[in-house]
């Protein structure tokens, strides 16, 4: 069984691992903890922008956390906005098999049940690269391209069929 390990800025409901492992078919563990980012961030911030220069920011910290503490995936959710070149902004970054994610929670905000659901669905999209699937063309799949805050209240927390069949092969 996968394990990972979500590290957090913000404050999730203590249920959020059950909530990861049951939209992840239970075929992963999952443990959170609170944490602060604040000296990372200023490693990585574009002053100009006012953002975290998010590729550069896991092109750093993949080989760092590869293995950490025996877990399979780390999921840092940092509270600040992010971005890539070629992009005003990105919701989260992971590479394609990757170890890591990093989800970005400034634009994520809006009333707290909300709030948490959009964190849930991105750490939930973010994994799913990271266990090697693409973006989905079902808008209702979690791995739907969210391009907006809206394309993100629009998509479930849940995987479509194809995403999870998929899902269930690479985690076994």
């Amino acid at each position: 069984m996968k394990k990972i390990l979500v590290l957090t800025e913000v404050e999730l409901p203590s249920d959020f691992p059950r909530q990861v492992e049951h939209y992840l078919g239970n075929l992963v563990q999952v443990e959170m903890r609170r944490t602060d980012f604040e000296g990372l961030k200023s490693q990585f911030r574009d002053v100009r922008r006012g953002q975290i220069r998010a590729d550069v920011l896991l092109d750093y910290l993949e080989p760092r956390v590869r293995g950490y503490e025996g877990f399979d995936k780390v999921v840092l959710v940092i509270n600040d906005d992010g971005y890539v070149e070629g992009l005003n902004f990105v919701f989260g970054v992971a590479k394609m098999s990757g170890s890591l994610a990093l989800v970005f929670t400034k634009r994520l905000r809006g009333e707290q049940s909300l709030y948490q659901l959009r964190i849930l669905k991105e750490v939930l999209h973010e994994l799913g690269h990271s266990f090697g699937l693409d973006h989905c063309t079902d808008p209702r799949c979690v791995m739907y391209f969210s391009n907006t805050i809206e394309d993100t209240d629009r998509k479930g927390p849940g995987y479509c069929q194809r995403c999870m069949a998929k899902l269930r092969s690479l985690l076994r």
